[in-house]
């Protein structure tokens, strides 16, 4: 869930709802490797952040320390990977929001709040299902050189 605009349910989102996933992420794992995918208002990373420095950012939804903090926790206690940046670990500028009401789109100034996530067993050479490629695509449906 987005934390909202005053933040108001960022202690929903942080302390009842990731850990409630996150237990079902794990059970589910449990019979079969999992692809969790969709958009997670979250930009994880710095290099998910176009203006990372900016001081307003932890105060805003989706990029406050304690959200970026609680995917990475979820990540770790699902055992599961950012699918995408495990192929393209040092890929920058590949966004999938961008502002409208400010018209950030032409120039790419954007977040990476969308993800594809997979059992770390997905991401090895091994039995089972396996991720072999992972991108983000342009509105025209054309994958995006980083």
């Amino acid at each position: 869930p987005n934390s909202g605009t005053n933040l108001e349910r960022l202690d929903f989102r942080t302390d009842v709802w990731a850990p409630r996933l996150t237990e079902y992420l794990v059970e589910l794992q449990g019979t079969k490797p999992v692809v969790w995918a969709g958009d997670f208002n979250v930009a994880h990373l710095d290099q998910d952040i176009w203006n990372v420095g900016a001081k307003h950012l932890v105060k805003t939804a989706g990029m406050t320390p304690r959200e970026r903090e609680s995917f990475t926790k979820q990540l770790a206690d699902t055992n599961m990977v950012d699918a995408f940046r495990q192929l393209r670990e040092d890929a920058r500028h590949w966004y999938t929001y961008w502002s409208v009401r400010v018209g950030n789109l032409p120039y790419n100034k954007g977040l990476r709040l969308d993800y594809v996530c997979c059992s770390s067993s997905m991401c090895g050479s091994g039995n089972g299902p396996s991720v072999v490629d992972c991108r983000i695509l342009s509105g025209e449906g054309e994958g995006v050189d980083a």
